[in-house]
């Protein structure tokens, strides 16, 4: 435990300058820009919509964020992996340190954005009831933004590895490959995850997440209308073990090609 602590102060020491400069420029981001958005609409709508709809589109950006975060952590340390390395934790340990700070990082940002919407709603005269509705929608909003964020994550980091893997025969051009390695296998996972075999056998147990609305909950805003609400048990299962043997891949790829 005093080695993990001891990796996470190293990195938020190491980050923490660009991690309030990022959280004081979004939060200024989402006070002003709504005033600038209403001029735009010659003031039909009013800023506590606005924000909200910018509120949730950065939200809902934030997908990107620990991956983000995540690669240039990691690729900062790979200009001099002789320092980085030069510890007694494993690599297990020395990478899930660099994703639990950018996943911090992730979280810190829904959180603000969330924040931004209860201070607006606060100083600004609104019906009782859409304070239940923000709470019910933005809290599934934040579960699954956060949630796909560590995927992409994960996956992010495999493809960082191809990508360390390549680099010795391809020099810069490794990058060029490694994008096409990533299209393909999106489109792959598209093939799959459309496919009668996964709609058949990993699409089981599903559960509508309308089923613990409170019935009184009727968002009014035609932009914030959820159109899919059901989870597949599943399917949920199948993408917790497919994340986490492929970030058990990545590692032993780094490990036996990259570390060395």
């Amino acid at each position: 435990m005093k080695q993990w602590n001891g990796l996470l102060q190293k990195e938020w020491v190491q980050w923490r300058g660009q991690i309030i400069v990022v959280i004081f420029l979004l939060l200024a981001g989402l006070f002003i820009l709504p005033y600038f958005a209403r001029v735009l609409t010659v003031g039909e709508v009013s800023v506590f919509e606005i924000t909200m709809v910018i509120s949730f589109v950065a939200a809902g950006a934030c997908v990107l964020v620990p991956v983000i975060a995540f690669s240039m952590m990691f690729n900062k340390e790979m200009k001099r992996p002789d320092l980085w390395f030069h510890s007694t934790a494993s690599t297990v340990k020395l990478v899930v340190v660099k994703m639990v700070m950018s996943a911090g990082l992730g979280l810190a940002y829904l959180l603000v954005t969330a924040f931004v919407v209860a201070i607006r709603y606060a100083i600004t005269p609104q019906p009782e009831a859409i304070f239940n509705e923000l709470l019910f929608y933005g809290s599934l909003l934040i579960s699954a933004v956060f949630l796909a964020s560590i995927q992409f994550m994960v996956y992010g980091f495999f493809f960082i590895v191809i990508d360390q893997l390549l680099k010795p025969f391809l020099k810069s051009f490794s990058f060029v490959v490694t994008l096409i390695l990533f299209i393909i296998s999106v489109r792959m996972y598209g093939e799959v995850t459309g496919s009668y075999v996964y709609d058949k056998f990993i699409r089981v147990g599903s559960f509508d997440l309308m089923s613990i609305k409170n019935p009184a909950i009727d968002l009014q805003y035609d932009y914030f209308t959820v159109t899919n609400t059901v989870l597949y048990a599943g399917e949920f299962l199948v993408a917790v073990i497919f994340t986490v043997g492929l970030f058990y891949l990545a590692i032993a790829l780094f490990e036996k090609r990259v570390r060395l």
